[in-house]
C-alpha cells in the first residue's frame, strides 16, 4: 500500500474542510451532475474537489463553473479503486484537524445536503470511523449498501437470491452495519490517513469492506444516517463483462485469506 502524506505537517490557503474525492470511467456526463448537485450546496460548506480521470477524457465543461476548487488528476493508465482515492488524498492535503475526506462515486446524485450532517457525525462523534446515508436507487428503491459482513456461507446465499442487507430499523436515525460500500463514505481525514487508506492489493471489490474492517479492529464504529440519503444511479454493466467478474473472485479470495477476516468476524459475532 502507498504511503499517506501527513496532511497536518503541510498548509495550503487554498483548500477547503471537506475534500471530495471522485473517479470517473469514461463517465463525464455524470460527474457533470454530481458536480452541479455539490455546486448547490457550496453557499453553506467550505468544499474542495479531487476528480481523477482513469480513463482519457474531455474535462467536465462544468468545471470552470464549480464555486471550489477542483484538482484533475489524468492516469497515465487505469488505477484501482483504492489507489485512485488513496492518490487523490494525498494530492490534495488538508489544513487542519477539522478536516473531511469523502469518497462519492460519479453514478452518485446529491439532492440534498448529506455533508453536513455526516461532518457533524464524525466531529461530535470520536468513534465513528465512517459515515454514510443511505443509497436509493433511481427507481426508489433502497440499496443494500450498508451490509453484514461477507462470508463464504453468505456469498453462496446470495446466488440463490439472498440479499445481505443489514436488517435495520428504517425508523432508527442511526444504525451500525458490518460494512458500507464505497459509493459514498466518509470519513475524518485524520483517521483515513491514520488507517492507511485503502489496501491497494484490492484492484477493484472488497476495499470498502476491508477499510470498514480495519476500521472496526482499531475500535472505530461504521455508521449509517437513515434520515438522509442519496441517489445511485447504476448502471451495472461490469456484471456482463468476465473481467470484472475475476477482479471480483480475486479479491473476494484475498479478503477471506487475511488477518482482517479472520479477526473481524470474531469480532462481529461477539457484538451480535
Amino acid at each position: 500500500m502507498s504511503k499517506i502524506i501527513d496532511h497536518y505537517k503541510l498548509v495550503m490557503v487554498t483548500k477547503r474542510d471537506i475534500h471530495i474525492s471522485i473517479v470517473s470511467h469514461g463517465q463525464g456526463r455524470m460527474v457533470e451532475y454530481l458536480l452541479g448537485d455539490l455546486a448547490e450546496l457550496a453557499c453553506c460548506l467550505r468544499l474542495q474537489v479531487t476528480l481523477t480521470k482513469n480513463l482519457s477524457e474531455p474535462n467536465p465543461f462544468v468545471v470552470q463553473k464549480t464555486p471550489f476548487p477542483t484538482l484533475i488528476i489524468e492516469n497515465k493508465g487505469p488505477q484501482g479503486f483504492g489507489a485512485n482515492h488513496n492518490a487523490a488524498f494525498s494530492q490534495a492535503p488538508l489544513p487542519n484537524e477539522r478536516c473531511y475526506f469523502i469518497v462519492v462515486n460519479p453514478d452518485v446524485r446529491v439532492q440534498e445536503d448529506v455533508l453536513t450532517p455526516l461532518v457533524a457525525m464524525l466531529e461530535h462523534d470520536k468513534e465513528t470511523g465512517i459515515a454514510a446515508p443511505f443509497v436509493w436507487s433511481l427507481s426508489g428503491k433502497l440499496e443494500d449498501s450498508a451490509r453484514y459482513l461477507p462470508t463464504p456461507a453468505g456469498l453462496f446465499s446470495k446466488f440463490f437470491g439472498q440479499q445481505g442487507r443489514w436488517a435495520a430499523d428504517e425508523t432508527e436515525k442511526y444504525f451500525q452495519p458490518d460494512w458500507v460500500a464505497g459509493m459514498f463514505m466518509g470519513f475524518r481525514a485524520e483517521v483515513f490517513n491514520d488507517i492507511g487508506g485503502f489496501d491497494e492489493g484490492y484492484f477493484l471489490y472488497y476495499e470498502d469492506v476491508d477499510l470498514c474492517s480495519r476500521l472496526w479492529l482499531k475500535g472505530f464504529s461504521v455508521q449509517v444516517d437513515s434520515t438522509i440519503s442519496v441517489i445511485h444511479d447504476a448502471r451495472r454493466s461490469s456484471r456482463r463483462n468476465l473481467r470484472y467478474l475475476i477482479w471480483h473472485l480475486a479479491s473476494i479470495a484475498r479478503f477471506f485469506s487475511s488477518d482482517v477476516y479472520r479477526q473481524v468476524k470474531k469480532l462481529h459475532s461477539d457484538r451480535m
